[in-house]
Parts: C-alpha cells; structure tokens; sequence
C-alpha cells in the first residue's frame, strides 16, 4: 500500500548538530530568526520537531492514519512547533516559553486530540453540532491563524479573516457578490467537523506527499547534497563568460527544484553565491538578481518542481509524469533566457570568469558518492513513478536510499557523528515541516470558503465577462490574480489559491485544464520576484546589504522573460508537448530564438550595445517571434537577424576604427 510523506529541506551538519538541548537561531523562510530556548524547554520542543519528522517517516513506510486523524495529528505537531519556535512579536527572543504561548498550545492541543480520538462520532454528527464543537473549531482556527501569522506575516491571515467574514456576512451584501450566509452552526459543521473543512485536501497533501519532500530534500542536503550541487555547477559553468552568475543560477535552480521555496534558496545558497559574484566584479543588485531569479526558477523545473508537481496531480488528476514532461520545454526557455542575459551582462560589464584554482575537477566532483547521493535517489522516485507506484511511496523510496547512502556508503564521519547529523536534520525538518503546516492548514481554510460560498464560481464569471470571451485579457486577469495571490505565499499555498480561483476562468473558455493550471502555477511562483512582496528578493537582498529596491531593476532584466512563457504554452501546446515530433520541435525552435532575442533587447548589448533602430527591431522581432502564427514568426524572425546582423557590422566597424 502506497504511502504519502514530506518532502524535505536543507540543513547543513556542522559541529552544532550535538546540541539539540538549545534550538539554535536559524532563519526560516521569511527570513525572521527563530527564538531559542534553553534548558529543558530546549531539548523537549527539539525532541517534538524529531518526533514530527519521525512520524511522517513512519507513515511514509507503514501506512497513513485514518485521513482525519493524520491530517488532526501533522496539524497538531506543525501548530505547536509554530508556536514554540516563532516569538509573538518578530525579534522577541526568550530562553522560556511565555505563559501565553503555553495557554495557546493547550488551545490547540483540546481541539486536535478531540478528533484524533473522536473523529468518527463527529464526522457522522457533523449537521447537528453542539456547543463544544462551536467552541472548538473557535479554538482551532485561532490557533491556526495565529501560528501562521508568526510564520508568514499578516498576508495569509488577512485573506483567510476576509474569507470567514465573507461566508458569514454574505446575507448583508446585496447583489451578485452576496449570499445567504453561514450561521457559526454552520461554520462549525463546514470546518471542523468534515473532511471539507480543516481537514481537507491541501492539509490531506501537507500532512503526506509534500512532507515526504520536505524531508528529502533536506536529507539529501544535510547528508551533503548541497555542496556537491554547487560543485557540479563550478565544474559546468565557471570557466564560461558570466561563470559566477551561471554557477549560482545552476546551483540554485538544482536546490530550488527541491526546497521548494524561493526566498528559502535564496537565503541558503545566496549566502554562497552572491559573496562569490561580488568577488569577481558583479554589482551587488545584479547578483541578487541572479540569485533571486534562479532561486525562483528551480520551482519550475523538473522532475520534482518544488513538489508543485505532485500538488497539481493530485488536484487536477492528470499523471504526475505528464505534468512534468509537458513542464519541460517551458522549464529550458526559462533559463535559456536568464542564461543569455547573464552571458551578455557579462560581456557588457567586462566580467571574468571564475578563477581556476576554486573550480573543483571534474573526476573529484563526480564521482561514485556523487551519483550515490544525488542522482540514484531522484533517478530511483522516477522508476517508481514510471513503474505506476504513488507519488508518496516513490519520494519515501528516494528518501530510504539517501539515509541508506549516507549510514552505510559514506565513510566521511562516524556513525555517532552520522547519528547527531540525521537527528539534527529531522529536528530542522520538523521545523519547516511545522512552517508548510500550518500554512497549508490556513490556505484550507480560504479552500474552503471559496467553494461554500461560491465566490469561485463568481470571480470566474467575472474575468469572463470582463475579458468579453477574450482570451487574452482574460489571461491577462488571470496574471494579476495570480500574483497577487502568490506574493509572500510559499509555492504551494500561492498554487492552490490560483489554481482555485484563476485556472476555472481559463477552462470556462476551453483552455485545457493542464495548461490553465501551469499557468497559474507559474504566476504563482514568479510572484516571489514580483513587487512589492519580492520575497526571495528580500532574503537576497539582505545578504547582498543592499534595499531590496535597488535590486528590483536587474532582477526584471533577468525574470521577466519568464512572464511571457505561460502565454507561449497557452497559445501553442506544442511547448507542452502536444503535437508532431516536427510541429514541437519546429515551435520550440522558433520560441528559443524569440527568448533570445526578447533577453538581447532587454540587456541593449549583442556584439556591441545596440542603437535605438536595433533594439526597438529585436524588441519587434522578439514578441513576433513569441506570439503564434507562422506569417507573424517568419517576420519576426527576418527583424531579428536584420538587428543582429547591423549590430555585428557596427562592432566590427567599431573594432576596425583606428583609436585617436
């Protein structure tokens, strides 16, 4: 029987990993120090966070819970662990816990163990609640909101208040937009008392397949996956022009593709990136630019995309391989584009590459334990997807052969040693663990009310009205929604609130359900480089010491082709792999060269800096390219080489001309 569980992070094993007894400050996802406890509180909620990984691990191996009691328990871990380790105020650090943080623990602790142990009784009363379960669900959506906004902030909460307003106020709001109201009977029934509710479907997937990736990713970077990624990327990158910066869009994107979380990359590997892009002559915005941008892109990129992929299976029903194979050319013309802007910044700004003496040899980096620790356990989850496993039991399969590399092929530490390195990822797993919990518990709640109250519904006949049964600016609605939805959201939450309001305007106008929701799921990424909640901006900004703002105009330079790329696939599904060999292979062709044209415009540099006339073709040719119609793309690409062409002859006059 197939299993679910978490996916993983990454947490590093130096010296401390002994010292579970005091939780350490490490950074989490937005950046905000953790509070450290001392003493026995430290090594009881550091023995929870363990406890938590280690269940979803059990899990993965020997079967789910009942879903409302696995679901009730992944709650009840993530809220206290929240609660522990993120202060009531941001910066405020105690070596104890407060009185209030206990009184909200117990507050959480009643309404979680009454379903664990009633869950069956209170399913099947769920249309005639009583006043303790009124109480309760009071309780646990309180819990849950306040444990979420010490993790994300304010902007999560809000939307989640404005949509339990919404459903209980709606009888007071005339027109379209109102509705007959939820009594708090109701309320109670809807969320705490059924599967639809507190308990749903993205609880349902943090509490199985995305924990199982959590914990993978993390174990494969604790166990040293990270340093052999940043490796691999000095060996096929660094010697290039740019090499920084395309060693850190690589060795970003590889981790990005499994943390999962743009501003949690950007502030673990811009930590080694930006210093590097600094040294060898890379403005400070550029660099963060480059980190935030890859950092952002690795969520797109197969074969795991942040766990994205196996969330947008289990909500569309469309096979997980199918979702990442269609991912795959959007995914190449995504960096294909950051590539060529980094290779011309470079060029234009006179940038080395990186010195020979810190890029690793290529013998030394991939070796036996290179492909033992990276790509066995990833290439291992594949066979089992393709061999019609589930998508739970194929990442625990991965995660079993990553431990089994690590306590019995790696000779590089001890077995007391490897013991307090596993211990110390499974407590920082339980953390981030807690972190997607408790977010994935509060975007439920949104879930939730957006289907009882059909608000959905309403929105998606409104982009319709408004886009006139136009497409395009139905798409370009669809865009807005999306970002705003997904700014300061982690990846998934930003999907699944797109994908429930967005992606059903696109399929009312017959756009395929897999496209419409890529192209929310694109959106929803992309809103963590997207002003004015740039995240994984700000966690790279902060390295680079620099105001996020100032780094806003190169992170554009390099994302902002990617804008473009969910429109290409909406209007030609040969980019999704939908055609002829011949029509896929000619469209993606065409699309290539209109990233790259659309990237050259955007620098102003080819072989020299292109003049007014150049730039304003290679802008036309670029989005004739790009846009659908053989007449159209011939023209395109005629403007293009014509710029292109004029460059080179100005560069070579340039170069010829004799200096006075």
């Amino acid at each position: 029987m197939a299993q679910n569980k978490n996916g993983t992070e990454s947490p590093s094993h130096s010296d401390e990993t002994a010292r579970l007894a005091e939780v350490d400050t490490s950074i989490d996802e937005e950046g905000r120090t953790d509070r450290m406890l001392m003493g026995w509180q430290g090594w009881f909620f550091a023995g929870v966070a363990v406890a938590f990984s280690s269940f979803h691990l059990y899990t993965a191996y020997f079967g789910n819970l009942p879903h409302m009691q696995q679901r009730a328990l992944h709650g009840l871990f993530g809220v206290v662990l929240a609660l522990a380790f993120f202060s009531l105020r941001p910066g405020r650090k105690y070596s104890t816990l407060p009185w209030y943080d206990w009184a909200l623990i117990v507050c959480a602790i009643l309404p979680m163990g009454y379903v664990l142990l009633n869950w069956q009784d209170m399913f099947r009363a769920r249309l005639f609640p009583e006043t303790h379960h009124l109480v309760l669900t009071l309780m646990a959506v309180g819990v849950f909101l306040e444990a979420c906004r010490r993790v994300l902030g304010w902007s999560l909460v809000i939307l989640a208040l404005a949509a339990l307003a919404y459903a209980m106020l709606g009888h007071l709001i005339p027109g379209t937009w109102g509705h007959a109201g939820f009594s708090p009977e109701r309320m109670a029934s809807r969320l705490f008392m059924a599967d639809s509710g507190l308990w749903g479907m993205l609880p349902g997937l943090s509490a199985t397949v995305i924990s199982i990736f959590i914990l993978f990713g993390l174990i494969v970077m604790g166990t040293g996956g990270g340093q052999a990624f940043m490796n691999a990327a000095l060996v096929l990158a660094g010697r290039q022009v740019g090499g920084a910066a395309k060693v850190a869009t690589i060795g970003s994107s590889l981790m990005g593709t499994i943390s999962g979380s743009g501003m949690a990359n950007a502030a673990a590997t811009g930590s080694l990136t930006i210093p590097m892009m600094r040294k060898l002559g890379y403005r400070r915005e550029f660099a963060v630019g480059v980190e935030a941008t890859a950092s952002t892109g690795g969520q797109l990129m197969p074969p795991i995309m942040g766990a994205g992929a196996f969330v947008m299976a289990e909500i569309v029903g469309i096979p997980y391989l199918t979702i990442v194979m269609a991912a795959i050319i959007p995914a190449i013309l995504f960096y294909l584009g950051n590539f060529w802007v980094i290779h011309l910044s470079a060029r234009k700004e006179g940038i080395a590459p990186v010195p020979a003496e810190r890029i690793p040899g290529a013998r030394a980096t991939f070796t036996i334990m290179f492909f033992l620790q990276l790509i066995m356990p990833i290439g291992l989850m594949i066979w089992f997807l393709m061999s019609g496993y589930s998508i739970a039991y194929a990442g625990s399969q991965a995660v079993l052969a990553t431990l089994i590399v690590f306590f019995f092929v790696n000779w590089e530490f001890g077995l007391k040693e490897k013991c307090l390195i596993f211990l110390e990822i499974l407590r920082k797993a339980g953390i981030s663990l807690a972190m997607m919990a408790v977010l994935a518990f509060v975007a439920q709640i949104i879930v939730s009310m957006i289907s009882a109250t059909g608000i959905g519904v309403k929105f998606t006949d409104m982009m319709v009205f408004f886009g006139g049964q136009s497409l395009f600016l139905v798409l370009i609605m669809a865009m807005l929604a999306c970002i705003i939805l997904g700014m300061g959201m982690p990846t998934t939450a930003a999907y699944v609130l797109s994908a429930s309001l967005a992606a059903p305007a696109l399929i009312a106008l017959d756009v395929p359900a897999l496209h419409a929701h890529l192209f929310a799921f694109y959106f929803a990424i992309l809103a963590t480089i997207t002003p004015p909640v740039c995240t994984a901006i700000y966690a790279a900004s902060a390295i680079a010491e620099i105001r996020w703002t100032r780094a806003v105009p190169d992170t554009m330079k390099l994302g902002w082709v990617a804008f473009t790329i969910p429109f290409m696939f909406v209007y030609s599904p040969q980019l999704l792999l939908e055609g002829t060999p011949l029509e896929i292979m000619l469209v993606a062709t065409v699309k290539a060269i209109g990233v790259l044209a659309l990237a050259t415009a955007t620098i102003n540099y080819f072989a020299t800096g292109l003049s007014v006339a150049q730039r304003v073709m290679a802008f036309a040719g670029a989005f004739m390219l790009i846009t659908p119609g053989w007449e159209t793309n011939i023209a395109g690409l005629a403007l293009t080489l014509a710029a292109m062409i004029l460059n080179l002859r100005a560069h070579r006059t340039a170069v010829g001309t004799p200096v006075v």
